[in-house]
């Protein structure tokens, strides 16, 4: 990934941060990482635990930032969300969902978020 890539996309995980933050949610862990995946933010959202998959594009022209959210990430996304219950060994009795966030960052423009709470479910 070039480094304006990353940046671009560095920029765009603050800003969908701070917008979930605004909204009341709390931040549980950023880029988890693991074999074959990564969760770009977990948050709490009460009682919820929420993993949040951000998306984020210079220019709309080729569409929006949030339809690159394919049949295949987001199955990467729920055996990352997976693994990661094992490993922190959250209960069994908590409530998730998983949540996109679409940030639009024109070079010369204002930030365009777009935000779809539970936008799929496990096996969607």
């Amino acid at each position: 990934m070039s480094d304006s890539r990353k940046q671009l996309g560095n920029q765009g995980e603050s800003l969908a941060l701070t917008h979930l933050e605004e909204l009341g949610m709390k931040l549980v862990c950023r880029n988890y990482r693991w074999r074959g995946g990564e969760i770009d933010l977990i948050m709490s959202d009460g009682s919820v635990l929420v993993f949040v998959e951000v998306r984020c594009k210079s220019v709309a022209t080729h569409g929006s930032p949030l339809e690159t959210i394919d049949y295949k990430k987001r199955r990467q996304i729920e055996k990352c969300a997976r693994q990661y219950l094992a490993h922190k060994k959250v209960s069994a009795d908590i409530c998730c969902r998983f949540d996109a966030v679409g940030v639009l960052l024109p070079a010369n423009g204002k930030a365009r978020i777009q935000y779809i709470p539970d936008a799929f479910r496990v096996g969607e």
